[in-house]
């Protein structure tokens, strides 16, 4: 049997929201509609949920109903929120135990590019922000122990892969603000840390901090982890761009969508309309697309091809400061089309940078 507390407490909220509400809904009831009480409903919770979906449907209060439903479960010692876990100032993800793919197979991606065209291979996993915070999670929160995960990953690459540790960096830095409060990605800092390390390995020079103008372009940042909570408990995030002023600039940016369309983007990486949509986050790269080709006044005759999830978005604006050119391929748009998506024979250098959870998901 499922656990009835908090079903319980949950059709206790929404009757007394209900009896709030009633005055000025009362004409919308539609008795037909509304869930039959069973004993059976009432403890497996099909009747609860059955009622917020009601509510939902007719009344239009969803939003409320759950911001308060989140609150009440925390007041009676609740710790998560659909699957969210609540910390001191900070949501993060719960991490599951479930079956994910051997290390070999993992590290067969990068190997099989490496060997198939030969050019220069890195890897870089980036850990969650569950696992570099996981002593602000409860004792009994699932582990999947990610670190161990990435090594053996990396142990099981051919030597000719280079794979690069953002695991210890971010840790040493956990006291700073390099994983957002309401979402699951890094920060611009977050980003940065690791691309001073990761671009000396990749044979440059980084460009040092203090050269960065870093604009604050939203302080009212809520990320995925709030749009699954809607708990506003935790403070909004600020979305930074870090501008190089004598760095390189952006003279071409084109889009190569999955349906063979392009789109010119003109010289903008950013795309500030993000900041006045529900997804921010979008303001890195502007809408996704299987292939970003971005082009700069770097003499350098190095090119990258870039193979990525979205915490590479916020990465990019620094490595084009040692490319003439980014191809960036979306790994999670191209699927099995993902090698086949750019000519690697153009490019000098190949990096796959990915969330480890993503990671997993895309090769198992």
């Amino acid at each position: 049997m499922k656990e009835t507390r908090p079903h319980f407490f949950m059709v206790l909220t929404i009757l007394a929201i209900y009896l709030v509400i009633l005055t000025g809904t009362v004409l919308r009831f539609d008795a037909s509609a509304f869930p039959a009480v069973t004993p059976y409903a009432l403890l497996s919770g099909e009747w609860a949920a059955g009622v917020e979906s009601y509510l939902t449907e007719h009344l239009g209060f969803h939003d409320t109903l759950f911001r308060i439903k989140s609150r009440a479960d925390l007041f009676v010692g609740e710790k998560m929120i659909h699957g969210v876990y609540v910390t001191d100032g900070m949501l993060l993800e719960k991490r599951y135990s479930e079956a994910l793919p051997d290390a070999e197979t993992l590290a067969a991606p990068p190997d099989d590019f490496s060997r198939m065209y030969g050019i220069p291979t890195f890897l870089m996993l980036v850990p969650s922000a569950s696992e570099i915070y996981e002593t602000s999670l409860p004792a009994n929160a699932v582990s999947t122990e990610e670190q161990q995960r990435i090594r053996e990953i990396y142990n099981g690459t051919d030597t000719n892969v280079r794979c690069i540790d953002a695991h210890h960096i971010l840790s040493s830095l956990r006291s700073d603000y390099i994983y957002y409060r309401t979402d699951t990605h890094w920060t611009c800092f977050g980003a940065f840390s690791v691309y001073q390390n990761m671009i000396q390995k990749m044979g440059f020079t980084p460009v040092p901090y203090q050269r960065y103008v870093i604009s604050h372009m939203s302080p009212e940042f809520r990320g995925d982890l709030y749009a699954r909570t809607l708990f506003d408990g935790v403070k909004p995030d600020m979305l930074d761009c870090y501008k190089y002023e004598r760095g390189s600039t952006v003279t071409s940016v084109t889009a190569h969508y999955a349906n063979g369309t392009t789109e010119d983007r003109g010289k903008s990486l950013y795309a500030e309309e993000a900041l006045q949509s529900a997804d921010m986050y979008r303001f890195y790269l502007g809408t996704p697309c299987d292939r970003l080709v971005i082009r700069t006044n770097v003499e350098s005759g190095k090119k990258l091809l870039l193979f990525k999830d979205d915490f590479a978005d916020c990465m990019v604006p620094f490595l084009l400061q040692h490319y003439s050119e980014i191809c960036v391929v979306d790994l999670t748009l191209t699927g099995d089309r993902w090698m086949t998506a750019a000519d690697p024979a153009d490019y000098t250098q190949a990096l796959f940078l990915c969330s480890m959870k993503n990671w997993e998901k895309l090769w198992g």
